[in-house]
């Protein structure tokens, strides 16, 4: 007998789900994606256990004919497209055909479904990809999937999944993607028996937007450069976060991940917005179907452009000018660089002209000109750092001899001028204070001795539902970081005590910016994050640029940066210190 054989079906199926259904999120993206192809207008979503005891999806949208139905969950059978021309245009959110077959191989799946011109129903049962049961049923018009034991016959996954709550969060976080992209929709999300969430539909964008944000003030930027149309709704830059998860991205009404273009939409604020800070919102991006490929990625969660570039450039130019206007700021600019990439961190002195949108011999509708155009706009911001490079402590005593320094004078309200033996030395009052705040958390959480401090009155933090789940996982754990802070709703937190040592933070900032740093790496826990959750905590507990600094605390400041392990930097990576010699000074005043 050969080597070679045919896979069986159900195996197939099992292998196609471990790309499509990562998680019960998974399932109730890709039945709401179906439901919205069916031109439903009212989706109701009814979530148990997680998304693992039930999903269930129910539309009233076209429903399927007693053929179309069993036909629907087998591998690659879809109405989206027929040929390959259609892969190049596609404007459906399915086209795949391995969802239905997919999930129905990893859980007990029933699908039932009428057309409105049919008098009844048609039900097809699966139970972890084994034979179809297809039978009549009863059944209003439209369709409704359960997914019930998700990941039944498949036990290594289900251990990977995280708490109920967690995943509930994750189930919540879809639908409103979901309700974000089509306003005209009605979608009622249910757990446990009980309607959590309600977005009815609604005339406009911003109506939508607006009802998923309550009270958040969100500016609208609108406008349109080649084949690009930009309509977002962002915050003003006080209200930014430390991580992008509030801030929606949807390309042709696709909900994606892309950090080219979440960076763009973070420079367009300029230098009033911190690098490494994202703005709360929604961006809505519309491009020719033919100029961005969606069919890069299992769960079409990315997307690639014809010139990705070029539409980054494009959202940049676009929102600079709106938040500007709408925010009283000046317009940001953009350096571009020959070395310029998604994941760029070094960046030569040799510039390229920014993106244009002319023809090109190459046939795309827009490109990049060879030679700087007379209009292109004055380079000025830089790009995102890398995220947190923590320095760990260390035993040798990197830098000056801090100790030895005199403190003279504060300048700017920033820097902290000082002089030693061997020449002047300017210290960053913030990161030598947050380098002091970082040493004395860590031991303090070493020793589990992080003294905390009961607020007078609880402080509600409104908060995304996957943060709220967060919150409710690892309580106990923020405990230990002298937090106490507590779930009190789907998105709402309630901080009730603080570390005495962030006196002078904003419980809702350190809440926001902490949740956000112990999740950077999309991991759910603080165990893996502890050094970046303190640094954070740090970060807001510190002395900060502009303040005013006496020459008593200045001198506080050096002494306890003097007992700590001094590596040179804030835990974030910056730099504390930079010494000038005499020498050199002299030097530059032309003493010799």
């Amino acid at each position: 007998m050969g080597l070679i054989h045919r896979l069986p079906d159900d195996l197939a199926n099992q292998i196609a789900a471990g790309e499509v259904v990562e998680r019960p999120a998974s399932v109730a993206k890709e039945l709401l994606e179906n439901a919205v192809d069916a031109r439903a207008t009212r989706i109701r979503v009814d979530v148990e256990g997680g998304g693992v005891g039930l999903i269930r999806v129910s539309d009233d949208g076209m429903g399927m004919s007693p053929e179309d139905a069993p036909l629907a969950v087998e591998r690659h059978a879809t109405s989206k497209i027929g040929t390959l021309a259609d892969l190049g245009r596609i404007q459906s959110y399915g086209f795949r055909g391995e969802a239905l077959p997919s999930i129905a191989s990893v859980s007990r799946f029933a699908l039932r479904t009428r057309r409105r011109e049919d008098d009844g129903g048609t039900e097809v049962g699966i139970e972890g990809g084994g034979a179809r049961d297809v039978k009549p049923c009863g059944v209003a018009p439209g369709t409704t999937i359960e997914v019930r034991d998700l990941f039944f016959n498949v036990p290594a996954r289900r251990k990977f999944l995280r708490s109920l709550a967690t995943e509930s969060a994750h189930v919540t976080e879809v639908a409103e993607a979901a309700a974000l992209a089509s306003p005209e929709l009605t979608l009622i999300l249910s757990r446990e028996g009980r309607v959590v969430r309600e977005w009815l539909r609604v005339a406009s964008r911003h109506e939508r937007v607006k009802s998923a944000f309550g009270d958040e003030l969100l500016s609208r930027c609108f406008g349109e450069r080649g084949p690009l149309r930009v309509e977002a709704f962002l915050s003003r830059p006080e209200r930014a976060r430390a991580a992008a998860s509030s801030l929606t991205l949807l390309v042709n009404g696709r909900t994606i991940r892309d950090r080219s273009l979440l960076r763009a939409v973070a420079q367009a604020y300029g230098s009033v917005l911190e690098p490494g800070r994202y703005p709360l919102g929604v961006v809505y991006l519309e491009i020719d179907p033919s100029l961005v490929d969606v069919n890069v990625h299992p769960q079409k969660a990315e997307v690639r452009f014809a010139d990705g570039r070029a539409v980054s450039e494009a959202l940049f130019r676009i929102l600079a000018d709106e938040l500007a206007r709408a925010f009283g700021m000046p317009v940001a600019t953009r350096t571009w660089n020959r070395s310029d990439k998604t994941d760029s961190k070094d960046f030569p002195s040799v510039q390229l002209a920014p993106p244009t949108f002319e023809s090109t011999s190459s046939g795309l509708p827009w490109s990049f000109s060879a030679a700087e155009s007379k209009d292109a706009e004055p380079a000025a911001i830089g790009v995102e750092p890398r995220p947190y490079p923590l320095f760990a402590p260390s035993s040798s005593n990197e830098g000056p001899l801090v100790s030895h320094l005199r403190f003279v004078a504060q300048v700017k309200q920033t820097y902290l001028l000082c002089e030693a033996a061997d020449g002047l030395y300017v210290l960053d009052q913030h990161a030598a204070a947050e380098r002091v705040t970082f040493d004395r958390l860590r031991k303090a959480y070493a020793g589990r001795d992080i003294a905390a401090q009961a607020l007078l009155f609880p402080v509600s933090v409104e908060v995304t539902a996957g943060d709220a789940a967060f919150v409710e996982d690892e309580q106990r754990t923020m405990a230990e970081l002298g937090l106490d802070v507590r779930a009190v709703g789907p998105t709402t937190v309630a901080v009730h005590a603080m570390p005495r040592l962030l006196a002078r933070a904003r419980p809702e900032s350190v809440v926001r910016d902490l949740i956000a740093e112990a999740t950077r790496a999309g991991g759910r826990a603080f165990s893996n994050a502890v050094d970046l959750v303190l640094a954070t905590m740090a970060c807001h507990g510190s002395i900060r640029a502009g303040d005013r600094v006496s020459a008593e605390e200045a001198s506080a400041l050096l002494a306890a940066l003097a007992q700590v392990d001094f590596s040179g930097h804030c835990p974030h990576g910056r730099p504390i210190v930079t010494r000038i010699g005499w020498d050199e000074l002299e030097r530059k005043v032309g003493r010799r």
